[in-house]
This record gives structure tokens, C-alpha cells and sequence, in this order.
């Protein structure tokens, strides 16, 4: 397998330069350094191509923080690249490693949707921004771990020296994009809160779940987690995205959720999501809960809102 497609910065490669990216399966015992290779709860066939861009092997980066960036498509996805989570650490994630950083996914790499040919996987890409101070000087390896719904981690590494004298400016991670083109007149998804209910008081005892469903009725069986259509859940609290809520982080997707069978059918009955949070973090007073559910079929999002309170 060829390791083309990486971000040229003259612009995005051309087609015939990536022509070959994409060879056979490579098995997942397969040189770590050049290939994906199976993580925890990894299990069947390698179907994976990617490359981690930035930064190249054996780059010297600043101990005052840096991007990963790179790209990662299942070859079996459809509708979307496949990865519902992309996280980077130091050494491996099951033999003692340290996570740095998870990654922005869904970004727009238009060359390697060419390249496949495949426009849904023009939101293969991926950055993270490693913080300051999370790496000691010299030698590093880093792992960029992509995980799919249906075969669980899987992995690539790259070799990087770490030095304090190196520049320490670091440009930002770019704005994630839409999982797939977005498509002129598609219906939005569905996404809904279950818990909290309405105005319910949540005490500040300990941790509380949020719980809700979210789901693309045009979707395929296999377009997004559990054949829901949809690819993230972004959960906020005290004002909507754009206007300075707090991020409470990405819900866990593909939980079994009996309410929406019976409107919307059997293949939705996994459409279930999940956040746990800490009330103790927030004043007692009254919230706004927004839940940003983004479809793997379309790209496109909607929102739910829920009115709560939090008290002793």
C-alpha cells in the first residue's frame, strides 16, 4: 500500500499523484509504523486506509504543543469515512500509553474522496491539538487510534523528537466538516431528549446520565452507528453552541432505545445515546441542555433542547 494522499502545502494533490493509495487488506500484524494495525477490541479484517500528515516521521516538534492531522477511511464504510472517534497518545492505548489529545473527525479532504472515488469520504480527515507540556524532550512514538462502530481500535504510529527549543507556535485544528456532502434537500435528522425530563430537578450528589435518541430516517442499515444514520452527539449546557454554552462533551452512541421503534421502525432500535456528567461542576440554578445530533447520510445536523434544573 502505497502512504499517498498527504496534504501538499501547494494545495490538495492531484488525482493522478493519488491513484493507488488504496491497495488490498493488509493484515492487522502488519508493521505498525506503516500500516493499521489492530488495537483494543480490534476484531476482523484490515479495511482501513490512512496517513497521519502532520507531523511527517521524524519531525521535531515544540514541548509548547502541536497538531496531529492526518486522514482515515474504512473501505467497507458507506454513507460516511467510518471512524466515530479518533484519539492520539503516546505509545499504545493497552500497554500503558498516555492519550494526548482526541481528534476533531469529519474533516474535508476533498483529494482523497477523488482519489477513491467516493464523495462521502471527502470527511475522512482528522486534527487534534496535543497541549503544552504533554510530551517530555526527546524520542516520542505517537499513535493516532481510529475506531469503527462494527471493529473497535485500530491503529498507526509515527516517530517524533520532542524539543523545548523547538517553535512553539501552534496553528489551530481546522473546523470539523460535515461526515458526508451535504445534500441539497435532505430531511434534517431526529434527535431527542429522554432524561432529563422536562423541568426535572437533578441533585448534586453525583454523577447524572443523559439520555436520548437520535436517528436519519433515510438511512441505509449500514449508514452510520448501529445503522441509526447518525455519526455524533454533541451535548451542551446553558446556551446553544454558537452562543458560549459549555461543552459537555460527545455522547456514546448505539445504545438499544425501545421509544423510537414504534414511529420510526426496527432498524432504529439502537439509536439510543448516552452522556454522563457532574452536576457538582454547576451552580445550583436552572439550564438549557442542547444536544447536536449530525447525520452520517446527509451531513447535516439538528438540535434538541431541555429545560432542567440542578439543586442540592
Amino acid at each position: 500500500m502505497q502512504r499517498g494522499l498527504r496534504q501538499s502545502s501547494i494545495g490538495w494533490l492531484g488525482v493522478a499523484l493519488l491513484v493507488g493509495a488504496v491497495g488490498a487488506p493488509v493484515p492487522a500484524g502488519a508493521d505498525v509504523a506503516t500500516m493499521w494495525t489492530g488495537g483494543p477490541t480490534a476484531v476482523g479484517d484490515n479495511t482501513y486506509a490512512g496517513f497521519i500528515d502532520v507531523p511527517p516521521a521524524n519531525a521535531t516538534v515544540p514541548t509548547g504543543g502541536f497538531v496531529v492531522a492526518g486522514w482515515f477511511v474504512d473501505n467497507t464504510a458507506q454513507g460516511w469515512a467510518g471512524a466515530d472517534d479518533v484519539q492520539v497518545f503516546q505509545g499504545t492505548m493497552d500497554g500503558g500509553g498516555k492519550l494526548l489529545a482526541r481528534a476533531s473527525i469529519a474533516q474535508n479532504r476533498p483529494d482523497v474522496a477523488a482519489a477513491l472515488s467516493n464523495p462521502y469520504w471527502a470527511a475522512s480527515g482528522y486534527s487534534a491539538l496535543v497541549p503544552p507540556a504533554a510530551l517530555s524532550p526527546g524520542g516520542q512514538t505517537l499513535s493516532v487510534y481510529a475506531h469503527t462502530p462494527g471493529k473497535g481500535w485500530w491503529y498507526e504510529q509515527t516517530q517524533i523528537n520532542v524539543s523545548s527549543s523547538a517553535a512553539a507556535s501552534v496553528p489551530a485544528p481546522a473546523a470539523a466538516a460535515p461526515s458526508a456532502p451535504v445534500v441539497a434537500g435532505a430531511a434534517l435528522p431526529i434527535v431527542a431528549f429522554e432524561k432529563p425530563k422536562d423541568s426535572e430537578i437533578v441533585p448534586t450528589k453525583s454523577d447524572y446520565e443523559i439520555i436520548g435518541y437520535a436517528l436519519d430516517r433515510s438511512a441505509a442499515p449500514n449508514q452510520g452507528v448501529t445503522g441509526s444514520g447518525i455519526n455524533r452527539v454533541q451535548v451542551y449546557i446553558g446556551a446553544d453552541r454558537d452562543n458560549g454554552g459549555i461543552f459537555l462533551g460527545e455522547a456514546d452512541l448505539g445504545f438499544s432505545d425501545s421509544t423510537p421503534i414504534a414511529q420510526y421502525g426496527g432498524q432504529f432500535s439502537s439509536s439510543g445515546w448516552r452522556l454522563t456528567f457532574k452536576p457538582t461542576q454547576f451552580h445550583a440554578n436552572t439550564y438549557l441542555l442542547f444536544a447536536y445530533a449530525r447525520s452520517a447520510v446527509s451531513g447535516k445536523e439538528d438540535v434538541a433542547q431541555r429545560f432542567f434544573a440542578i439543586h442540592e
